[in-house]
């Protein structure tokens, strides 16, 4: 086994560079990879579907998602993708919560799966593009797919992601719900959540916080709000979110995700990483400091916990709308 072992490894890895796990071509290939499996060295996301497990592990459930949704495409040529996976495949910020399916338009029960959901729907020809040879929903499509069936927190990135690329303008994209989601369950919601869209929004998790401050009835706050430095008066700095209050003085919202503070090169590494990048995280929130701004910081962890989340902005002083009782999710 360890000539085909090593074969198959060597595989495994070539196909990640192209963006893509292995789906088993023979039978001989498929007792291989169960064996691997078995033993610990590849992980199966989906029937058929292999990936070595160190790669697996070390990617993010997006990139996992993306490489899957290829797999299948290159076994299932006639596969048309949609909603969340076309989303994927767009480039767009879809929420993980939303990858633990990949969706596919019914085409029957070949290569079912529980990790497989199938819509019965309809695609015309003008509804189907072609994305690294993956067959999937247009843009305008998936867009309508995706709003539709989402809640605002999860829409919202996913319209915002769209804008902040240019894949389509705001009124465009309003334009599109108008005109084909006449009549479709969930079609105010999505209307909804494109009137509050805004491609300023530089990553999906600012677009959950922001949407999640709305719904809790704060002002929409400015995005990537930069401030005078006056310890480096070039450098202004930039802060995720902001209000400005009517003495002049901003209240600077901060979403803090892990990733900054990841590094590379092994334990001692990544510990040295992240010790500078707090401490770069240090000097510049002193800096805005001096502004007399005051910083309120937040994880994704505590914009999911509402009732902490409300406290935390409402103790900063972030001003609440004038009219609240806008309605989301209805």
């Amino acid at each position: 086994m360890g000539e085909a072992r090593r074969k198959m490894l060597d595989k495994l890895v070539k196909l990640e560079g192209e963006g893509l796990w292995l789906v088993a071509e023979s039978h001989a290939e498929g007792e291989l990879l169960r064996r691997l499996r078995t033993q610990g060295e590849v992980v199966s996301p989906c029937r058929g579907v292999y990936a070595r497990a160190e790669s697996y592990r070390a990617a993010t459930c997006r990139i996992r998602t993306y490489r899957l949704i290829r797999a299948l495409g290159r076994a299932h040529p006639t596969w048309v993708f949609c909603c969340y996976s076309a989303a994927v495949m767009h480039g767009l910020q879809v929420p993980y919560a939303l990858l633990d399916k990949v969706h596919v338009i019914s085409t029957g029960n070949d290569g079912a799966d529980g990790r497989i959901a199938r819509h019965d729907m309809h695609a015309e020809g003008g509804e189907v593009t072609s994305i690294f040879g993956v067959r999937v929903t247009s843009l305008r499509k998936t867009l309508i797919d995706c709003l539709c069936a989402s809640t605002f927190p999860q829409g919202l990135p996913i319209a915002d992601s769209a804008l902040h690329w240019g894949l389509v303008g705001k009124e465009e994209m309003i334009g599109w719900l108008h005109e084909d989601g006449r009549r479709r369950r969930g079609v105010r919601q999505a209307r909804e959540t494109a009137a509050w869209a805004d491609g300023r929004s530089e990553n999906g998790g600012e677009s959950v916080a922001r949407a999640t401050m709305i719904e809790l009835g704060f002002e929409v706050p400015e995005l990537q709000v930069e401030l005078f430095d006056p310890m480096e008066p070039n450098n202004p700095k930039r802060g995720d979110f902001g209000w400005r209050l009517n003495d002049g003085r901003w209240i600077i919202g901060e979403l803090d995700g892990l990733e900054k503070y990841r590094g590379r090169g092994g334990a001692a590494g990544a510990v040295e990483a992240a010790i500078r990048a707090m401490a770069r995280e240090r000097r510049r929130e002193a800096h805005i400091n001096l502004t007399n701004a005051t910083v309120v910081r937040f994880s994704m962890d505590e914009v999911r916990d509402t009732s902490y989340f409300e406290r935390l902005l409402a103790s900063a002083g972030v001003p609440r709308r004038l009219e609240p009782s806008v309605r989301i999710g209805t």
